[in-house]
């Protein structure tokens, strides 16, 4: 099989697996009425979703370096199924955590697993290019998955807005099975040796921190955005969830692939990182404070592309800090373990400024966020890369 067909499917479940993250801010108002959830219940389940990783993915990441990919991802999305199932047949609030926690596990394995896949796909503009399209995973599916919620949502009820999401992960997993087995590094190191070398390289752990403040305001923005939206804007929420996805398809695009082409000219990644993270601050403050729609749509705008400038470089840097003692799945792992525990808590705490101090609390929490990341990744250096030969 061609490089391209295992970029679209490895990429099919990225995006499916983040469609599991963005079809619960549709179903936000149902959730709440049904089961009686605060805002702060609701940024739980909205969280969970990333549990698995908060706990597991560096041990994840070497766990699939040594089992193989394939095994990882046809896993991932078993447990992505089961999960999906259980959450859309809940009748407790409960058994909608359980749900969000299982596939939370399939999350994890194929955002641990499809990059490390994408990665020895071939030469070094191969892998750029799949890794440059990689980073628009996160909110590209985020965007799918409102989209596909606020339709069914509005047609059918919640529960079947969770089973449409899903439903890709039946028709990739035997389109995985059709893929070429990449030409994986042997990795042989123990558990606690593969664990203990991420987390003693600086690059990946300046990485690891940038990315982990990013992400877990990004998923709090997104789970609480149409319903500021429709709040602030007084527009209902499937035309917010419409705009939110609109320009995050396209911004993502726009900032992603324009990281990637700017790190191929060697600007150093820092530096992207540097323009991106601030971008977002500034956008994400005025988004959630503005009550006018052209003012917040030019704010989102600017915010998507900053997103894909900052996952699209984190993701791009990644090879370069790989090598026979730091795998690709490894590192992975950690990328996912620290954006993951930041994914478990920013949501539920951002919720509860929500109920203390409305909309502009959120506003400040978020932005502080962004920031943080932005300190940390004015220490990155960057890393050489070393070819083989």
């Amino acid at each position: 099989m061609p490089p391209i067909f295992a970029i679209c499917v490895l990429y099919g479940l990225g995006l499916t697996a983040s469609m599991q993250v963005g079809l619960v801010g549709p179903i936000a108002p149902d959730l709440r009425a049904g089961f009686d959830l605060s805002q702060a219940q609701f940024g739980l389940v909205a969280s969970l979703i990333t549990a698995a990783g908060a706990l597991f993915a560096i041990p994840a990441g070497v766990w699939a370096a040594q089992a193989g990919l394939r095994r990882s991802l046809v896993l991932g999305g078993l447990m992505m199924i089961i999960g999906a199932a259980l959450f859309a047949t809940a009748s407790s609030s409960g058994m909608l955590y359980v749900g969000r926690l299982v596939t939370s596990v399939g999350y994890l394995l194929i955002v641990v697993g499809a990059p490390s896949w994408m990665a020895n796909l071939g030469n070094a503009r191969t892998v750029a290019m799949a890794m440059s399209i990689w980073g628009t995973f996160i909110p590209v599916g985020i965007a799918m998955g409102n989209w596909t919620s606020a339709a069914i949502v509005a047609w059918l009820d919640w529960r079947m807005a969770v089973v449409a999401c899903t439903i890709p992960v039946a028709i990739l997993l035997p389109a995985l099975m059709l893929l070429t087995k990449p030409r994986e590094q042997s990795f042989n190191r123990s558990l606690t040796s593969g664990i203990s070398g991420v987390l003693k390289s600086r690059p990946a752990m300046q990485i690891a921190l940038t990315f982990a403040a990013f992400a877990g305001a990004t998923s709090a923005s997104l789970a609480f955005m149409p319903a500021m939206m429709a709040d602030n804007l007084a527009i209902s929420i499937p035309l917010a969830a419409a705009i939110i996805g609109i320009t995050a398809i396209a911004g993502n695009i726009i900032g992603s692939v324009g990281a990637g082409m700017a790190l191929g000219r060697e600007i150093p990644g820092r530096i992207m990182l540097a323009i991106g993270l601030p971008v977002m601050a500034a956008a994400i403050f005025i988004l959630f404070v503005s009550q006018i729609i052209t003012i917040s749509v030019l704010a989102l705008v600017l915010f998507n592309i900053g997103q894909g400038v900052v996952a699209g470089t984190c993701f791009a840097l990644l090879p370069r800090i790989a090598d026979r003692n730091l795998s690709m799945p490894a590192l992975q792992g950690m990328l996912a373990q620290f954006a993951e525990i930041f994914v478990v808590i920013v949501p539920p705490v951002a919720g509860a400024m929500i109920d203390w101090a409305n909309w502009k609390g959120a506003a400040f929490l978020l932005t502080g966020f962004y920031l943080a990341g932005f300190v940390i990744s004015l220490q990155y250096r960057q890393v050489r890369v070393v070819t083989a030969g």
